[in-house]
């Protein structure tokens, strides 16, 4: 399982880089579609949606490549981090009653600070390997 998960990595990245984008063009809840911060009609959605699966489609490729790329430099502790940050933002940005300064937000994002600061203390040690090679 673990082995899998490593393969595939950069197109789990991609997916999460993916999701983390479609996350800043809109966002869903029990009221309605909303975009650019504001609610829109049935028709409005449909073509928002539609453009904006349209362009990440489109765009999947070169995210995929730069997933490829980041997996290769950047330390898995630094990119868990990250993504717990900016999933933890997403979740708060696209949930309106949710704050994003709560004791439980804080320390979601601590986790991920720490996490991150721990993979870029690993750094050095991986680029003196990649000169190695």
């Amino acid at each position: 399982m673990i082995e899998l998960f490593f393969e595939k990595s950069a197109m789990i990245l991609t997916g999460i880089l993916v999701t983390f984008i479609s996350g800043f063009l809109y966002s869903m809840n029990a009221r309605g579609f909303i975009a650019k911060g504001r609610y829109r009609k049935k028709e409005e959605a449909v073509i928002i949606y539609l453009v904006a699966a349209l362009i990440l489609g489109v765009l999947t490729p070169f995210i995929h490549e730069l997933s490829t790329i980041i997996i290769g430099i950047v330390p898995a502790l630094a990119i868990i981090g990250i993504l717990i940050i900016g999933a933890n933002f997403i979740i708060h940005h696209n949930i309106p009653g949710w704050n994003q300064t709560s004791m439980k937000s804080l320390l979601i994002y601590l986790l991920g600070v720490m996490l991150l600061i721990a993979g870029i203390l690993q750094i050095p040690e991986k680029i003196f390997l990649i000169l190695q090679q």
